[in-house]
């Protein structure tokens, strides 16, 4: 094994993989559930997923910096065991990569398939089994039901996706009715 992989604490990495993995795939998942709603267009569900991904990944991996920093300072105060700085960037970056590699997932589907509705189901179907087996390894890793946790992980993303599509469908009517109104 390479010194660098072995220095890494695997909880302490898997936290950042967890986070940006859970966090990239609900968000963008309601991103393009709700775009795809509103416009019915292909173009900007993917145009907004891609946008709405490396932005979500950026402010994930900063917000996961600062936790992990204020963590880190409290253990610090407490005399408990603290991380070093290598895993708190170590972990920060996995949270980048792996939000910005979990935003492909429900993008993905507007890309290969012409039918908008088909697209939206394949994008849930395969955002929710991501998010099962994302919580059953939290599960096994916390000594846990695997079920419980790979459930619960798929009922937030069902939330994500609902409420999305729900507010998708709020702005397609007042777009489409001429209900909106700028403030300006």
């Amino acid at each position: 094994m390479l010194p660098a992989l072995r220095s890494i604490d695997v909880v302490e990495g898997f936290q950042g993989l967890a986070f940006g993995t859970m966090d990239g795939l609900i968000t963008i998942l309601g991103v393009v559930i709700g775009i795809a709603n509103a416009t019915g267009n292909s173009a900007i569900v993917v145009i907004s997923g891609l946008v709405a991904g490396v932005a979500n990944a950026f402010g994930n991996s900063i917000g996961f910096y600062a936790s992990e920093l204020a963590e880190r300072a409290e253990h610090i105060r407490e005399n408990q065991h603290v991380s070093s700085m290598a895993e708190a960037r170590r972990s920060t970056l996995l949270s980048f990569l792996t939000s910005l590699a979990s935003m492909v997932v429900p993008i993905v589907p507007f890309v290969l398939l012409a039918n908008l509705q088909l697209a939206m189901t394949v994008s849930l179907i395969v955002a929710l089994a991501m998010l099962f087996v994302l919580g059953a390894l939290v599960g096994k890793l916390s000594r846990e039901n695997l079920w419980r946790f790979g459930v619960r992980y798929v009922l937030l993303g069902l939330g994500g996706a609902a409420l999305s599509f729900i507010v998708g469908d709020l702005l397609k009517d007042l777009l489409t009715v001429g209900h909106w109104i700028p403030l300006w």
